[in-house]
């Protein structure tokens, strides 16, 4: 636990370090998990089980590896393997399972050694799979969202803070890994405790939450009301602010750690389905994107970068050029729609409320391309 507390409060500081709008996600196509052993079978197995869970982390969804045209896949894991590893760590056993002191022949009764394996798969190979069978692939940039929990024992509320309530963010953490997404946590310092009180959560007060969220520059903020019930049962009711929309849900677990995972899985959801593409989006559409605020050689370098780095995005060419503004033929995968989503996942694009150009591109380029022209504005 003591590693943990330690990891947290690193992790803290890296997330605080530059306020986030969206995030770029590595590692979504590796995933460790427990092997009973080393034989083939016992390694074919294991590899099953971590290509399921690079599957949820590829596509954003849970329920993906349930699709009747992955059950093949999924069983002939070990083609996609890329390269896989073993080692031994220490994990700690929930306190009901110690054997008794008189019983013990170890000086560690809480502690067993495991056996993991770190598996890594090739992603293009899965990437051109998952686009075979017609589901879609979510890209490594996605949205930053920003938890605030609340808890309430023995008739005392406390907003969680990461160093006295180490088991509330270990389910976070674990939702991170298995997801693939971006989670920030608040510092808890003084500028948070001045700007938000555990009343604002608990009353569901959304202004109040927005503004004690925009130093961190989240895409979305989630709050939950934990309460404990007895000895072990915890129970949470969630809410997502996304944008002006709000969604709610409840959670409940065996621990705290339980109930806080459990509740953060089905946020992800709701962020999935609005921003992970629904379908693998066979065509491919040619796009008109006219971006003003293009003032040098260094903004168009940015917005070049940018572009670039959109994953739905195959092909970016320069079309058109007029006095700070520049127009982009795009050649997007999934359409319109895809494109905007990745768009609304980064500072530097924002939808140009004028739609003004003084100068229309060429009419025979737009019957080459087609009609669809999108409007942004470059930020500084």
């Amino acid at each position: 636990m003591r590693l943990l507390h330690i990891g947290l409060l690193q992790l803290l500081m890296l997330m605080i370090a530059s306020p986030a709008f969206s995030a770029q996600v590595s590692g979504l196509y590796g995933a460790e998990v427990p092997a009973e052993g080393q034989e083939t079978d016992q390694r074919n197995r294991a590899i099953i089980e971590a290509f399921r869970q690079v599957l949820v982390k590829v596509t954003g969804s849970r329920g993906v590896i349930h699709h009747p045209a992955l059950a093949d896949e999924i069983n002939n894991a070990p083609r996609y393997v890329q390269q896989y590893r073993y080692r031994m760590v220490i994990q700690e056993l929930p306190a009901e399972t110690w054997p008794e002191p008189e019983a013990a022949v170890s000086p560690s009764p809480a502690q067993k050694e495991v056996r993991m394996l770190r598996v890594v798969f090739d992603e293009k190979a899965v990437n051109r799979m998952l686009r075979q069978h017609g589901v879609a692939v979510w890209g490594g940039r996605r949205p930053a969202t920003l938890v605030w929990l609340a808890t309430e024992q023995s008739g005392r509320r406390n907003l969680v803070m990461a160093d006295s309530d180490e088991q509330a963010y270990s389910g976070m953490l674990n939702v991170m890994d298995t997801r693939g997404v971006p989670i920030l946590f608040p510092l808890m310092d003084l500028e948070d405790q001045s700007n938000l009180q555990v009343s604002d959560v608990w009353g569901g007060f959304a202004d109040t939450i927005w503004r004690a969220s925009e130093r961190y520059g989240p895409d979305a903020v989630m709050t939950a009301r934990l309460v404990k019930f007895g000895s072990t049962l915890w129970r949470a009711s969630w809410t997502l602010l996304l944008g002006k929309k709000e969604f709610l849900w409840d959670s409940e677990g065996e621990n705290l750690a339980m109930a806080v995972e459990a509740g953060v899985h089905e946020g992800m959801d709701l962020l999935a389905s609005r921003y992970a593409p629904s379908a693998a989006g066979s065509s491919v559409e040619a796009i008109y994107l006219r971006v003003a605020g293009v003032n040098d050689v260094y903004s168009y370098a940015r917005l070049h970068r940018h572009l670039a780095g959109q994953d739905v995005v195959e092909q970016a060419a320069l079309a058109f050029v007029e006095p700070g503004a520049v127009t982009y033929t795009l050649k997007v995968r999934g359409g319109q729609r895809a494109l905007e989503q990745g768009i609304s996942l980064s500072s530097v694009l924002l939808p140009d409320a004028s739609e003004g150009t003084s100068i229309q591109p060429p009419s025979e380029m737009m019957a080459d391309t087609g009609e669809v022209v999108l409007h942004y504005l470059m930020q500084p």
